[in-house]
């Protein structure tokens, strides 16, 4: 790893590329100046789902479904100049988890119905440099093409998709009126979204406002604003976020900007009273900004000199600062290393339990941050597994071992490693750092986590729920070994990284990431997507238990 901040550079094998995201969890800047990828003639091949129909699992064994596409060009590999004439990686979009509303973008593949458990690919959306999703139950997904197009599909509350209001969208939609901007990223929430364009670093947001999270001057509680439009903004911005009802820039000149509802003090201004309606500078005290992520509740944002600072709620000890208080004004968290990304937890408007627990465990908000060195560090509620402190299956409930400061993934687990994970594609026995190597990205949401490693790997932890959205074989294998395969719909609790994309033929016999190395993950409250390209990666490198 060459440096640190939002410049970050990863190696895959012989390919050294920046990856798709910046370090948040949701959006992402412009590519810094000199990005460029190297040797990307071995790559391999490319995905592109065939013609059939598949539904419910494809259950037709007799139908044999299109593999990858040979070839190994530029127009294959999805390597495309950028405007000023770097040369930029995209990849391939994969959906997976929650489908009720459209937002896998594809309904060729699903299994359990409505929803797909494993990563597939999205028809026609091949060249895709960065992807956001939104949370809600029904959440939403926006891609970013090469050509600097914006495609948007799922769920429209409040118009969140940007094609003015009316039903969800099954299959990815041009957003039209952002056709003559040339858009480089998205941010996505429960009622509202955000683009970023290269044209004088512009940002455009669209949908609810009803606590004037679009930064227009004014919140409208009664009528939606389905249609973007550009905000004020003092300088050119270089990354845009926005979870639920509020939204923040980071601007050029490293300041970071904030507004709309400012419940927990998550703005950063200072109070946890009222919402500002346009955007409003959070002080930092001099540290100038590299990234932001907004958490639903909380946000964090990395220094340029990799410090940490963290505001808003902190009854789950997700801030990191020793204690469940909440703070209004950004506090710096210790680290042993300087930081390149925090991850703040999306799509968890609400906790099952409520807010500010007297005891461990429950259901609530978990941090995830990324060392320089690659290593992730989690602070929070150890709910379910979500910190990847614990061995040995716990759901954790009232149990002392949420951690209120900044925990290094691979040190002491907090129970026992005596009972083995269903799986044989999840890392055991811990240590999990030292199966699952340096990372380049880490996501947040509402029971579950994700990182990405250095060598392309994605790896999942955490519940996944009723829908599948790890992405992971251990949803598809609720008896266990040597049995036949069935969905596990509520006790998918995993207490550290399972792979995503890769299941045996038993459990999954389509296109997945199998080969593939992946670029960028995003994840809303119950659904994820990934952009990814072909490669040559070791596929059972971790312990069978």
């Amino acid at each position: 790893q060459d440096s640190f901040a939002h410049t970050t550079i990863a190696s895959i094998g012989t390919h050294r590329f920046l990856p798709m995201s910046c370090p948040c969890s949701a959006a992402a800047p412009a590519w810094p100046a000199g990005a460029r990828l190297l040797d990307v003639s071995s790559l391999g091949s490319s995905v592109e789902v065939g013609e059939e129909e598949l539904q419910e699992g494809g259950e037709d064994e007799n139908e044999e479904e299109e593999g990858p596409e040979e070839g190994g060009g530029p127009e294959n590999l999805g390597v495309h100049p950028s405007a000023d004439s770097q040369v930029v990686v995209c990849g391939q979009l994969f959906t997976w988890g929650r489908g009720s509303d459209g937002q896998m973008g594809q309904d060729r593949m699903v299994h359990p119905k409505p929803n797909c458990a494993l990563p597939y690919p999205v028809k026609g959306l091949r060249s895709v440099v960065h992807v956001a999703c939104g949370g809600g139950q029904q959440g939403c997904t926006a891609a970013v093409t090469a050509e600097g197009q914006l495609f948007t599909f799922g769920n429209n509350f409040k118009g969140r998709l940007g094609h003015g209001e009316g039903p969800c969208v099954r299959a990815p939609r041009l957003v039209e009126a952002l056709s003559t901007e040339r858009v480089l990223a998205a941010a996505c929430s429960a009622d509202h979204t955000a683009a970023l364009v290269a044209m004088g670093g512009r940002v455009f947001l669209w949908g609810g406002n009803g606590h004037g999270q679009l930064g227009r001057g004014h919140a409208n509680k009664t009528t939606d604003c389905a249609t973007p439009v550009a905000i004020d903004l003092p300088a050119p911005a270089k990354q845009v976020d926005c979870e639920d009802q509020y939204s923040a820039v980071v601007l050029d000149n490293g300041c970071i900007l904030a507004w709309g509802s400012n419940s927990f003090g998550r703005l950063g201004i200072g109070s946890s009273d009222g919402e500002r309606h346009a955007p409003t500078e959070v002080q930092l005290g001099g540290v100038a900004v590299a990234s932001v992520s907004l958490g639903s509740l909380y946000a964090g944002t990395v220094g340029t000199s990799g410090e940490l600072l963290m505001w808003g709620y902190g009854g789950h000890g997700n801030l990191g600062l020793g204690s469940r208080t909440s703070v209004s004004t950004p506090r710096q968290v210790e680290l042993p290393e300087p930081v390149v990304q925090v991850a703040c937890t999306r799509g968890q408007e609400g906790c099952k339990g409520g807010l500010n627990p007297t005891g461990g465990g429950q259901e609530g908000p978990h941090t995830v941050v990324l060392g320089c060195s690659g290593a992730m560090y989690t602070m929070g509620t150890c709910h379910k597994g979500l910190l990847c402190n614990l061995g040995s299956k716990d759901g954790a409930f009232g149990k002392p071992w949420d951690e209120l400061r900044p925990y290094r993934v691979g040190g002491p687990i907090r129970n026992h490693a005596k009972d083995p994970p269903m799986s044989p594609l999840a890392v055991w026995p811990p240590p999990y750092d030292d199966a699952i190597g340096p990372q380049v990205q880490v996501v947040s949401a509402h029971i579950h986590a994700a990182c990405v490693g250095r060598d392309g790997r994605a790896w999942a932890w955490g519940c996944g729920s009723n829908d599948g959205r790890c992405g992971v074989e251990r949803f598809l294998n609720m008896k266990g070994e040597g049995r036949p395969p069935e969905v596990d719909l509520m006790k998918c609790y995993m207490m550290g990284p399972h792979r995503i994309g890769l299941a045996r033929p038993l459990y999954w016999k389509h296109p997945s990431l199998r080969g593939h190395r992946v670029l960028q993950l995003a994840s809303g409250r119950n659904h994820m997507a990934a952009i990814a390209v072909p490669g040559g990666v070791e596929e059972c490198e971790v312990a069978v238990a």
